[in-house]
Formats: structure tokens, C-alpha cells, sequence
């Protein structure tokens, strides 16, 4: 009860960071916790969310809360996310938190049968283990609206029916039992394509998913950033996902990816690089969005943080002015 009232005590102290960027096109951003993270400073950690907030972000996916050597479902992980729910309510940024993120989650769900039904479930336990644990700590916190499951659905693996079949399971169980612990937060996972699959069975695999975890919001990633799939072949995906939702009264968003990718997979072996994207491509992505009837419920950029905000990614400078000059004021 005491935390409780400390927060309601925050909430009316600490009004939100007005943006100067009304007309923003996005309200959302990815932000991907790293370990190096929890030793920034709070002044570092108040500029950056201040900034996430003045280019018009108001909430924000936390990718993961668990991944590899981090866990901030666990001390001192949770105490540097509890100050950092803090800082980002301080600063009227609302925050998805993220779950178990398994680095051998790519590989894994390419095992036989038994092994993957194996393998989900302990991904399942894992997650509700840390939720539980968030739960306990941050439960009552006016910064956290919902979860976000970390791992990402292709087109490639989901092809057999009895694939299709466990991750309905997976999603299904896993969406109900997030939804008896915090009934009021909505949980959400993200999907992307690579052509492996036409669009039409693509758009089965999600009716088939959707039917099985209809509250699950979905959040389809535009590949622009790595560009495996042509824009007006994707555009066919997104259609898809479109006239489910929009026929089923589901909740979806894009994820914009404001990244152009230098080396790493599916490029090459080498490790993974990007740079800002430029802005006539944003443009083109923005479009895109624009063009669906009756279009995505939120648009999420992935991400400001990183693509947007920071000076070291090559080409960020550029790509910020112009969003600037486009939707900021002066």
C-alpha cells in the first residue's frame, strides 16, 4: 500500500514532458535493454527518456526484461527497473514490459516434435516465472500497462500443421495465464515475414494463432531494415493482417524499422551493423501504413533510441533534422 501511494503521490508531482512534436507519426518505440545499462547514471538515463518523450513517443516495448547474463526480474535488475519506471512515468512514457528473450529461441523451434513441445513449455515456465516476479515488485506501477513476449514469429518455421498446432498451445496458455495474473494489461508479440511463405499462408497461420489467443495484440515488423521482402510484396503481408483484424476486431500495429542494415544475418556472417535510415525511405514506409483501410491500431518505430536518438549510428544526424523540420515544431 505504501508503494502504491508513493506512485499515485508521483503521478500528480511529476507531470508528463509535454512533446514538441505533435504531429509525430509514431507513439511507440522498441527500447532493448542491455546489461551496460544498469550502470548509466539517472541524469543519463532522465536525458535519454526525455528525448524519447519530445520526439512524440509515449509508450514504449521494452524488448526484454530477461536476456542472456540480464534480469531484471531479479535483483539488481529490479531495483534499476523500478527507478527507471520512475524516470519514465516522470516523463509520460508508458512501458510494455518485455519477458524472456532466448538467444536459441531461432534455432529451437526448428526441433521434432517432442523437443519443441518440450522446449515451449520451459520458454512458458520461464517467462511466467519473471512475470510473477515483475508482478510482485512493479505490479501497481502507473508506467507499466502490459506485457510483451519476446520471442518474434517468422514465415519460415510455422509450416507443418503440427508446428502451427504447438504454437497455438504456446501462445494460448501462455496469454491466458499473463491474463489471471494482471487481467488489465494487454500482452503483445511481434511477426515478421521473408517471403518463405505466400501471403495467403501467412494470413492462415495468424487466423489460426489469432483463433487460439484472440486478446493477443500483434505488432507486424515492415523488414524495411533489413529488406528481405520487396515493399509492394510486403505491403500484400500487411493487407493480410489488415482484413484479419479488421474483420475480427483485433488489435495490431507495424513496427517501423528505421534502420538500414550493414553486415550481420541474413546479409552475411559478420556481426550485426546498421545505420539510420534515410528519410525518403521513412517516407516510404509511412505510406505504406497510410494506404491500409482501416490501418494498424498503433505505429511503433524500431527504433528512436537507437536509429533516431543516438549521434553514434551513422546517418542519424540527417534523419533527425529532417523528422524534425517534417513534424516537430520550431
Amino acid at each position: 500500500m505504501k508503494q502504491l501511494y508513493f506512485w499515485l503521490l508521483l503521478a500528480i508531482s511529476l507531470p508528463a514532458q509535454a512533446s514538441e512534436c505533435t504531429g509525430a507519426p509514431f507513439s511507440a518505440s522498441f527500447l532493448q535493454p542491455l546489461t551496460s545499462d544498469l550502470e548509466r547514471s539517472a541524469d543519463s538515463w532522465e536525458a535519454t527518456l526525455q528525448s524519447i518523450a519530445g520526439v512524440g513517443i509515449d509508450t514504449l516495448y521494452l524488448q526484454w526484461s530477461v536476456y542472456g547474463e540480464l534480469d531484471l526480474s531479479r535483483e539488481p535488475g529490479i531495483s534499476f527497473l523500478s527507478i527507471w519506471l520512475d524516470q519514465a512515468h516522470a516523463n509520460g512514457l508508458r512501458v510494455n514490459l518485455g519477458l524472456v528473450a532466448d538467444a536459441d529461441f531461432g534455432s529451437r523451434i526448428t526441433d521434432p516434435a517432442d523437443a519443441l513441445a518440450a522446449y515451449l513449455a520451459g520458454l512458458r515456465e520461464r517467462s511466467l516465472a519473471a512475470a510473477d516476479r515483475l508482478k510482485a515488485r512493479l505490479g501497481d506501477h502507473p508506467a507499466f500497462v502490459g506485457w510483451y513476449l519476446s520471442e518474434e514469429i517468422d514465415d519460415r518455421s510455422w509450416t507443418h500443421p503440427w508446428q502451427v498446432d504447438l504454437l497455438r498451445e504456446h501462445l494460448s496458455s501462455l496469454t491466458s495465464l499473463l491474463a489471471e495474473l494482471s487481467p488489465e494489461k494487454p500482452v503483445s508479440i511481434s511477426t515478421y515475414v521473408s517471403g518463405a511463405q505466400p501471403p495467403a499462408q501467412f494470413e492462415r497461420l495468424w487466423r489460426a494463432l489469432w483463433s487460439a489467443a484472440p486478446q493477443l495484440h500483434v505488432l507486424l515488423q515492415d523488414g524495411a531494415g533489413v529488406g528481405t521482402v520487396a515493399r509492394p510484396d510486403f505491403n500484400e503481408y500487411a493487407l493480410r493482417v489488415n482484413n484479419i483484424a479488421a474483420r475480427t476486431n483485433r488489435y495490431w500495429g507495424i513496427i517501423v524499422e528505421l534502420f538500414s542494415q550493414q553486415s550481420g544475418p541474413p546479409l552475411d556472417d559478420a556481426p550485426f551493423s546498421a545505420q539510420a535510415a534515410p528519410i525518403n525511405r521513412m517516407l516510404q514506409q509511412l505510406a505504406a501504413v497510410e494506404a491500409l483501410d482501416p490501418g494498424p491500431n498503433e505505429v511503433i518505430a524500431f527504433s528512436v533510441p537507437e536509429y533516431l536518438l543516438d549521434p553514434a549510428k551513422p546517418g542519424q544526424a540527417e534523419l533527425l533534422n529532417e523528422y524534425r523540420r517534417r513534424y516537430c515544431g520550431p
